[in-house]
């Protein structure tokens, strides 16, 4: 733990202040639309990390709004939509855990929303996502949960593992902060990492001991690769391998 790097501390821009403000003002735009019909989506990543562990005056600054969904999927879709985002195709239509993108081109909402069920990418560990929305509590905003702060823990750790733009100075930060300032019961993490079969991501994260950043996405073999070596089980690899592959097989047979 002691190797996860402090932060520089520099002051912000003013540009950089004003495009987090401007982010702001949008995300509780679209809150307050959920709020209306009696939803409260769980946001994981960016917004959660800031307000759970960033202290005042730190900023950073998020692309998209992340959140975790499970049998309200639906009705938060029904909101987007009514909203006037349109969503993307998925690459995959018989991968029934590829990512939801939703757009839209106004200046009153975000941009992007993105819906996930789960936050691994293709090789799925046994991660109990209902536990971890029960467990969810209010954020402060209208319209919104934010994780647990163990869970929202593991979960910057599980996206950092399988994400294709990795960021090490981002996830550097965020686990400083989270770790200083939100505090999270280390044994509580550990444990959960264990039953999440993600003990070895944690613990590669936590030393530094990662890939750096690619200029480009990796292509289909690498990525899979490269999400192995965070894995703590290789049967896990092999089912999640199999299954997409299945899925991708059907994508072509019944596009």
């Amino acid at each position: 733990m002691d190797d996860v790097p402090t932060p520089s501390g520099q002051a912000p821009s003013a540009k950089t202040v004003a495009a987090s403000l401007f982010y702001e003002h949008r995300l509780s735009m679209l809150g307050k639309e959920f709020a209306a019909v009696g939803l409260a989506p769980v946001i994981v990543k960016g917004q959660a990390v800031v307000d759970l562990a960033f202290p005042k005056g730190e900023i950073r600054l998020a692309g998209d709004v992340d959140i975790l969904v499970g049998d309200e999927a639906e009705a938060v879709v029904d909101v987007l939509t009514g909203l006037g985002y349109e969503e993307i195709p998925p690459h995959s239509t018989h991968f029934h855990f590829v990512d939801r993108s939703f757009v839209q081109q106004g200046k009153r909402l975000p941009n992007l929303v993105e819906l996930h069920r789960c936050l691994d990418k293709i090789l799925l560990r046994p991660i109990p996502y209902d536990e971890i929305l029960t467990r969810a509590k209010p954020s402060g905003r209208p319209g919104f949960r934010y994780p647990e702060i163990e869970d929202l823990f593991l979960l910057v750790i599980l996206h950092a593992s399988s994400d294709i733009y990795f960021d090490p100075a981002r996830v550097e930060r965020d686990l400083w902060f989270l770790l200083n300032h939100g505090k999270p019961d280390m044994d509580i993490v550990w444990s959960r990492a264990q039953q999440w079969e993600l003990s070895r991501a944690l613990r590669r994260l936590l030393n530094r001991r990662y890939r750096q950043a690619r200029s480009k996405p990796p292509g289909p073999f690498v990525f899979l690769a490269n999400q192995a070596f965070w894995h703590d089980n290789f049967v896990t690899v092999l089912r999640g391998v199999a299954k997409y592959s299945y899925a991708r097989l059907l994508d072509r047979l019944y596009p």
